[in-house]
C-alpha cells in the first residue's frame, strides 16, 4: 500500500493523528483511575465543590476526576481542551430510579447462594464510585471517549462471583450495552455466553422471538442458573441451554436455522478483540443470520487504533517503489474510510 496525499490532506492526517493519540491518552488515564482509584472521589468532596462554586454536581465531579487523572485545566491549555473535549461529555451522574422499572430486575429474585467456588449475591457501587457505564462514543472527527458513570448514593446490583472475583453482574454497563441487541433480537435466537441470563430473559419476552438457544461452556454456571434463575423466567419454555464452547458449537453446527446471533463471551476489550475477530470469521457458518457482538464499539475502537497507526506509519515512511496493482490512497477521504466502523467490520484476520 502507498499513501500519496497533497499538502492540505497531509495536514489533515497530522491533525487526525493528534486526535487518535489523544484518544489513547485519555483512555489510558481513565483506565488507570478506574482500576486503582475508582473510589477516590467522595460525595462530600463533590458537594463541597458544587456548593462552594455554585455548579452542577456532575460538573464538580468531572473536575475532581480530571484533577485525579493529572489534568491541570487552569494552567495548561492542552489539558483544558482535553477536559472540554473528553471529560465533560464522558461523565454522567446516573439515577437509581432509571433502573427501577427494568423488567429483569423487577422479576428475578436473587437468593444468596454458594455453589462450589461460585457465589450469587448482591454487590454495589459506593457513593461517587466511578465505573464504565456504556460503550465508547465516536464523533464525526474520530474523537473517542468512554462513558463514565457514578451514583450520588450507594447502588446495589445482583452479581455472581467466582473465587471471590466478580464474574458477571446486572449493572448499568450491562443493561445499557444490551439494549440494542435485545431490541434487534428476532425469530430463532442464538446467544454465546450465559452470564445471569439478562439478554436471554428480555429476548425471550419478545413476541417476535420464537426460541432462545444459549451456548455456555461453563457447566457450573449453567447448573447454578438453571436451579436458581431460569425457573423464574416467564417464558422459560423458549430457553434451551447447551454446554459447549462457542467455536466448537459453530464448527459442528448442522442446523443453521438461526435468524439472530448475539455474542458475549469476553469480559472487556483486552480479551475481547481476538475473540471478536475469531468469531467474525466463524460467523460465516451462518451467513444469513444477523450477528451482533457485545461492546462492539469498544472493540472497533481498539482495532481502529491499531489500523490507524499502521496506516500512519506507511504515510510517514512510504515505500520507495509501487508494486503492480498495489493499492494507492490519494485523498483524506480514502484514508479515513479505512478506519471507519463500516470498513473495520470487513477486516478479516486469520486467528
Amino acid at each position: 500500500m502507498k499513501i500519496l496525499l497533497n499538502d492540505f490532506d497531509s495536514k489533515r492526517i497530522e491533525t487526525l493523528n493528534i486526535t487518535i493519540q489523544n484518544n489513547a491518552v485519555v483512555l489510558d488515564v481513565l483506565a488507570d483511575f478506574l482500576n486503582t482509584k475508582e473510589k477516590l472521589i467522595t460525595k462530600a468532596m463533590t458537594e463541597e465543590i458544587s456548593d462552594g462554586y455554585d455548579m452542577p454536581f456532575a460538573t464538580a465531579y468531572t473536575m475532581l476526576l480530571a484533577s485525579a487523572c493529572g489534568l491541570e485545566i487552569y494552567e495548561n491549555q492542552v489539558h483544558k481542551l482535553l477536559f472540554n473535549d473528553y471529560f465533560m461529555p464522558a461523565v454522567k451522574e446516573l439515577q437509581p430510579q432509571d433502573f427501577e422499572d427494568d423488567l429483569y430486575l423487577k422479576t428475578i429474585k436473587f437468593p444468596l447462594k454458594t455453589f462450589k467456588n461460585w457465589e450469587l449475591k448482591f454487590s454495589s457501587y459506593e457513593p461517587c464510585e466511578a465505573f464504565v457505564c456504556d460503550e465508547t462514543v465516536l464523533t464525526s472527527d474520530f474523537r473517542e471517549y468512554p462513558q463514565i458513570g457514578f451514583f450520588r448514593d450507594k447502588f446495589s446490583f445482583p452479581a455472581v462471583f467466582q473465587d471471590g472475583r466478580e464474574w458477571m453482574a446486572v449493572k448499568p454497563n450491562e443493561i445499557f450495552t444490551m439494549q440494542l441487541p435485545i431490541e434487534n433480537a428476532h425469530g430463532n435466537v442464538l446467544t454465546f455466553g450465559l452470564g445471569l441470563g439478562y439478554f436471554a430473559f428480555l429476548a425471550s419476552m419478545k413476541k417476535s422471538v420464537k426460541k432462545v438457544t444459549i451456548v455456555e461452556k461453563n457447566a457450573d454456571i449453567i447448573e447454578l442458573f438453571s436451579s436458581e434463575i431460569l425457573p423464574q423466567f416467564p417464558e422459560k419454555e423458549k430457553i434451551t441451554i447447551i454446554n459447549d464452547d462457542a467455536f466448537s458449537f459453530l464448527e459442528n453446527l448442522k442446523n443453521n436455522s438461526f435468524d439472530y446471533v448475539f455474542c458475549d463471551i469476553w469480559h472487556d476489550t483486552l480479551d475481547g478483540l481476538p475473540l471478536y475477530l475469531k468469531l467474525r470469521k466463524a460467523a460465516e457458518k451462518i451467513p444469513h443470520a444477523n450477528f451482533e457482538y457485545w461492546i462492539e464499539k469498544n472493540l472497533l475502537s481498539s482495532l481502529r487504533f491499531n489500523v490507524f497507526n499502521r496506516l500512519y506509519s506507511i504515510f510517514k515512511n512510504p515505500p520507495k517503489t509501487t508494486a503492480e496493482n498495489e493499492k494507492v490512497i490519494k485523498t483524506y477521504q480514502e484514508f479515513v474510510k479505512m478506519i471507519s466502523d463500516k470498513e473495520l467490520k470487513k477486516i478479516k484476520i486469520n486467528c
